[in-house]
């Protein structure tokens, strides 16, 4: 793949991983060849392409975005089925790490941001823990998934549909599309997302790497994005999540639905006009002058 449209189209890259599968990402060139590099990270079961107005606004803001899809959606190769599953640790260990890894032979880049949206903040803030090469991470609408911190008829609520998307998944062999929650997904990032949903800590079956002792440890920056009245991640979850950041410098900012041209706030739609979370990202990581490029 070359940078060399002068129109600075998207371009695509095709990363083959270590396990025998691949991921194709879609690469939003800034102007400058130089330019901060930021990886986007969706939320359960949405595609990248959805978050295609994002990097449009990173690259005009001067960094090269690149929209990643989790396992087993867009991009992937990976499909989950009853036969077909894996969870955070192939996509914290295997896939995070060599996508990161491809875009610094790519781009040259030292250090790239990690810009998470739900579980892909969750993911981002986990890669950060364990991986030299992450600069910052920006986390929008992300927090613990655990009930307990959801207040009022909400939690008794929250925690009925953690059984019925329990109960649903053990009985297809993975997470079907019906569920009005995260669309088709495979049943091992359902229980490792799962275990934070019902205790508030996480615990990535599969790995050695115990998290939550990497997250106390971390010293990459975090700035949360928060959304008021998000009904899936109100600021209490996140609060609870950016705790376990003890080391690290941790930033808030707050978008209120009118900044990004919504009358109340919405999990997702944030994402179809997301300027206002793109200018309070750039601005932080001016301010914190984390540069990612050699």
């Amino acid at each position: 793949m070359t940078m060399t449209d002068q129109r600075r189209a998207p371009q695509r890259l095709r990363v083959s991983l270590s396990d025998g599968n691949t991921s194709e990402l879609v690469v939003f060139p800034a102007a400058e060849e130089d330019a901060p590099v930021v990886l986007c990270l969706p939320a359960m079961g949405v595609r990248a392409s959805y978050y295609t107005a994002v990097a449009v606004e990173l690259a005009a803001r001067g960094h090269t975005a690149v929209l990643a899809d989790l396992r087993g959606n867009g991009g992937s190769s990976v499909r989950p089925s009853r036969s077909t599953t894996f969870g955070y640790a192939e996509m914290l260990e295997t896939e995070l790490p060599e996508i990161v890894e491809a875009l610094r032979r790519e781009f040259g880049a030292e250090r790239i941001t990690l810009f998470g949206h739900s579980l892909g903040g969750h993911l981002s803030v986990l890669h950060a823990a364990t991986s030299p090469h992450v600069a910052a991470t920006v986390l929008v609408a992300t927090g613990t998934s655990w009930y307990g911190r959801v207040a009022g008829i909400r939690r008794p609520a929250r925690f009925l549909g953690l059984q019925i998307i329990r109960i649903a998944t053990a009985l297809h062999g993975y997470l079907p599309g019906w569920v009005p929650f995260a669309g088709k997904e495979a049943r091992g990032v359902v229980r490792d997302w799962m275990h934070d949903a019902r205790h508030g800590a996480y615990l990535i079956h599969g790995s050695r790497v115990d998290y939550e002792a990497a997250l106390s440890r971390s010293t990459v920056p975090a700035l949360f994005v928060v959304l008021p009245g998000d009904r899936y991640v109100p600021e209490s979850c996140s609060e609870h999540l950016a705790a376990k950041l003890r080391s690290a410098s941790v930033t808030w900012a707050e978008i209120p639905p009118e900044d990004v041209g919504l009358e109340r706030t919405h999990h997702f739609r944030w994402a179809h006009r997301p300027g206002a979370v793109v200018d309070a990202a750039v601005k932080w990581l001016g301010s914190r002058n984390t540069e990612v490029t050699s």
